[in-house]
C-alpha cells in the first residue's frame, strides 16, 4: 500500500473510529520524499485559540510499498501523537512514558503492534524511490 491523498484519509477515518471514538478532527495529510522516516505527524501551537494546536498534519513516506497491517500500525502511531498534543497533554519526549502508555494500551486492546521505532530495511521500495545505496551515501557524507 503505496501512500497517497486517498488511502491516508481512508486509514485515518477508519481509526480515528475504531481506537480513538471519533475524538480527533481531521488533519492535513501530506506525502513526504523520505527514506529515513517511514510517517510524521507536524503541528503549530496555538497560542490564542480554543485548542492547544492547529495545522496538524500526517505526512507518509510515498517512497514506501506498505503492506495494510504496517500502514494502520504507523497512522495510529501518528494518531497517538495527534491524541496527545491535541489533549494538551505535556510530554518530555516524543517517545515518552505517555505515548508509550497509550501505545502499549491499543496493542493489548486491539491487537495492534504500536512501536517507537520500526526497522524498514525489509520493506519494498516504490518504483520513484531513490537507491538505498546513494541515498545512505549522500546521507552520511
Amino acid at each position: 500500500m503505496i501512500a497517497d491523498y486517498n488511502n491516508m484519509p481512508e486509514m485515518y477515518w477508519e481509526c480515528n473510529s475504531k481506537y480513538f471514538n471519533h475524538s480527533l478532527p481531521t488533519p492535513r495529510f501530506g506525502l513526504m520524499k523520505k527514506l529515513k522516516w517511514l510517517a510524521r505527524f507536524e503541528y503549530m501551537k496555538n497560542k490564542k485559540g480554543k485548542y492547544p494546536i492547529k495545522r496538524q498534519t500526517i505526512l507518509f513516506s510515498e517512497y514506501y510499498d506498505f503492506d495494510e497491517e504496517v500502514f494502520r500500525n504507523l497512522m495510529v502511531h501518528e494518531m497517538i501523537h495527534y491524541w496527545l498534543a491535541w489533549n494538551g497533554v505535556k510530554t518530555r519526549h516524543a517517545h515518552g512514558k505517555e505515548f508509550m502508555a497509550m501505545a502499549e494500551e491499543m496493542n493489548a486492546k486491539y491487537g495492534l503492534n504500536i512501536t517507537k521505532t520500526l526497522d524498514a530495511s525489509s520493506f519494498k521500495l516504490t518504483e520513484n524511490a531513490p537507491q538505498t545505496t546513494r541515498f545512505w551515501h549522500w546521507l552520511w557524507r
